[in-house]
Parts: C-alpha cells; structure tokens; sequence
C-alpha cells in the first residue's frame, strides 16, 4: 500500500517515489513477468516473445505495467483501446515538466503545496492519463469527459477501482459539446489540458494505416480501439484545431493546452497555426519510448510563463517550429574559476534595479525586472537617484526601491546557474541564463547580451 508522506509526496514500499518518475526508455518484459502472475502466463505461453498483435496479450500487458509500476488497478472492455502505458506515461511526464517548469514561483520543481488542476479530454474506458496524473501527484486534480458512455461508465469504473472519483469531475459530453466546457464542469480555470484524440479522419484512412498501407513497416500493434476513439472529422489535425480555436476564446482561462498528434505532419500543422493566430508561447515534444512508432505533443499557452528549453524544444523537428529558446550559455576562459564567476554574477545582478534572490548555496540566482534596467543610460538614473536619496538621508527600503521603478510589473523573470558540474556539454560552459517569464524577444537577447559581457575580458 502506497504511502502518503508529509511533503504530499507518494511513496510506495515496492515501486519508491511516484511523483519523481523518470519518462519510459524500455520495457524489461521478463522482469514484468517475475512481477506479474497474469502477464507471467502470457509470456510463458509466447515462449517469451509477445505477440503484438494479439489483442489478450495488450490487455495483460497494460494492466501489468500499471501494477507492477504505477501500484493501478484497471478493468478493460474487450472492445475499447488498451493503451500502449509507456507512450501515455511519457505524456504525462512531459505535462508535469511542463507545469513544473512554469511555476508562478520560478522553482522549476515540483512543489506539493501547489494545486494543480487539469482536464483530461477523451478520458477513454481506461481513464489512463487520469489515473497516472493523480497517482503520481497527490495534490493534483483532475476533469476528464467523454462522448461514448461506455467508455465514460468505464473510465469511472477504473477510477473507483483506485479510489480516485472523489479528486475527478467527469462528464458526459455530446459531440456538438465543446471540447474544454468550463461552465459545465464548474471550474473558472485549468493549469492544463491533456488529450489523445482520434487520429484518423475516416474509417478507410483507419482501416488502411492498420494494415500498413504506404508505410515501409507493418503497425507494430494491434489496434483494438472502437470507431468512435479512433475516427473524426478532420482526424487529429481537426480535432486539435478545434481546440486552437476554443483556446483563442478562453485564453488565459487554460494556462497550458496540449494534445497528442499522430504525425509530425499534424503537429507543424498546428504549429502554423498557432503562429497564424499570433501565439508566440508554445511547447514541441516527441513520445518515443523505445519504439518504432513515434507520437508528437504540442502545447500552447497565452501567458508569459516560459518552460525550459529540454521541455519546450524537439531537436527532431526543423527550427522554424520550435519556440524561441529560453537558455542560453556563457563559456569562461580559462583564467575564469567558479567562484570568480559566481562573484561576478551576483555582484553585477545585485547592484541593478530588480528583484534578484542569489542563493550562494544552489550558485543560482533568480532575478525579476519591470523593465531594462542594465542598460547605461537606466543604470546612470538610477545611480544618480539612489544617491540623492542616500545624500538627503532617508533609507533605501523597499518601499523607495518600488518609488524608484522596481519591479512590481514584471517585464522579465529569468535565473542565472553557476554550474558546478559538466552539465552542459559545450566546452567549459558554466554560465547557464534561463528566461523565465516575460514576452518581449528583444528583451531576453539584451538580458543574455549583458550578462555575457560581464565575462568579457576588458
């Protein structure tokens, strides 16, 4: 029986901390066998090599992962899709990255005290990306709907199963619905949206890619989904233009809205459209847990919260849609140790007008600015007002800092790293400056300019 710990932490006697998960590389099917008495039979009867295609073997499958890793119970119709677990798993490791990263708090951790709540759109029969964003974070909670009641009556069946309805609202939704129905389900807002639509647009387009057609590999898996989870107007491109468009009427309502999408055709489709509609704060990541079939996820937010880069940024796919960077890295010569750098940037950071909190303990530090304060001219001002200020006797509180433009509007928010260790590969990079927060492109690269001048010889 899992433990619920005073951090709000879930640790469990066999599986350890469930809200520090790394994402799925591989899959040991014999030790999965050792763990598991109903998938043990399944593999002893394929002679240890599973045969995909078999839809007994599938079900066992993802019912065992779900045990032996995740400490869930689930109960799957015949005629509903048992979902591939390593590729819904690393979704959601994903998400969490992605909340984590943009926390108000700028800690890039995951924080127990935060309440986090998201909507799992399509829920599916088996709930899958519920059941694991609750299991692995116990302060978070979730909204999943669905149109087919079966799966709906399923997916409430699988969380009652794990003690879990009393933290979801479910409903019920028609296909006229909209897909994110705040009012219906009663909340003012979401920090995210998860879903896994239907990928095809058509039942032909369907039927051809399970047999394979036009590929140069046969599907690796049988498809054991029902129509009405795997077909749609339009396929997953309709289906998550959709939400685009919904999510241009809510806006800041959903801090982040994200979808699955079956080719990288539809996920630069969606891209396109983003940047179409003037959304310059979006995420790009690949599902690729050590299979031949590949998935991409997009997510789009209309705040200034930045994700970090390794979240936010798909190397795999071409420049033009990956979003903005938000790291960026400064090399010291060889003359330049970590403590002179570490001097160098809280000394610099500490005499700017801004909000900075070096902490010498972590060699990081996080600033926040309402505007550009370490241009010369600003810097001059500022000097010559906190001077006039000292000269007439009064004290430099933060009262006066506020008079004096601090940075009670956030224009900028980003962290400084002092890197102890060979965490970045490029030679001898040990500044690491990271954008937080804010809109304003230009901004960012003056900020990043600034900095790296600070290492300059002179």
């Amino acid at each position: 029986m899992a433990q619920h710990n005073p951090d709000h932490s879930v640790i469990d006697p066999e599986l350890g901390d469930l809200t520090q998960l790394p994402p799925y590389s591989e899959i040991d099917f014999k030790l999965l066998a050792k763990k598991d008495e109903a998938f043990k039979k399944i593999w002893q009867k394929h002679s240890g090599r599973l045969d995909f295609q078999d839809p007994e073997t599938l079900k066992a499958l993802t019912a065992a992962i779900l045990s032996a890793d995740f400490g869930l119970k689930i109960d799957l119709p015949d005629n509903r899709l048992y979902p591939p677990v390593p590729n819904r798993w690393n979704y959601v490791a994903w998400i969490q990255a992605l909340v984590d990263s943009t926390s108000p708090d700028y800690s890039d951790q995951y924080d127990p005290s935060r309440k986090v709540t998201g909507l799992d759109i399509g829920t599916g029969a088996s709930a899958i990306y519920t059941l694991l964003c609750l299991r692995t974070r116990p302060n978070w909670t979730m909204c999943c709907t669905d149109i087919d009641k079966k799966s709906f009556d399923s997916a409430a069946r699988n969380l009652a199963l794990n003690n879990m309805l009393t933290r979801t609202k479910m409903l019920q939704t028609m296909e006229p619905n909209a897909l994110i129905p705040l009012k219906f389900l009663g909340v003012e807002k979401l920090d995210f949206t998860i879903c896994n639509p239907p990928f095809f647009a058509d039942e032909t387009d369907m039927r051809s890619s399970i047999k394979g057609e036009g590929k140069s590999w046969s599907p690796n898996a049988v498809c054991t989904g029902s129509d009405i989870e795997m077909v749609c107007p339009g396929g997953d491109l309709g289906f998550v233009t959709r939400m685009v468009e919904e999510s241009l009427v809510l806006k800041e309502k959903v801090t982040w809205y994200s979808s699955m999408l079956g080719k990288m055709s539809s996920a630069k489709a969606i891209v396109d459209l983003l940047k179409k509609h003037r959304v310059t704060n979006w995420a790009v990541g690949c599902l690729e847990p050590g299979a031949t079939t590949k998935r991409w996820v997009v997510a789009w937010s209309f705040g200034d919260y930045r994700p970090r880069n390794d979240v936010a940024r798909m190397e795999a796919i071409a420049n033009e849609y990956l979003p903005f960077p938000t790291s960026y890295k400064i090399p010291l010569a060889a003359d330049q140790t970590l403590a002179y750098a570490k001097e160098i940037v809280n000394t610099n950071l500490a005499s700017l007008d801004l909000r900075w909190d070096w902490n010498a303990e972590a060699s990081t530090g996080v600033g926040v600015a309402s505007q550009n304060v370490w241009q010369r001219a600003y810097r001059r001002q500022h000097e010559k007002k906190m001077k006039e200020k000292a000269d007439a006797g009064k004290r430099i509180d933060d009262d006066l800092m506020r008079e004096l433009g601090g940075p009670q509007d956030v224009a900028i928010a980003f962290r400084i790293r002092v890197l102890e260790t060979d965490t970045v590969a490029e030679e001898n990079t040990r500044v690491l400056v990271e954008w937080l927060r804010g809109s304003d492109k230009v901004l960012w690269e003056s900020l990043c300019g600034a900095i790296h001048g600070y290492f300059r010889k002179r």
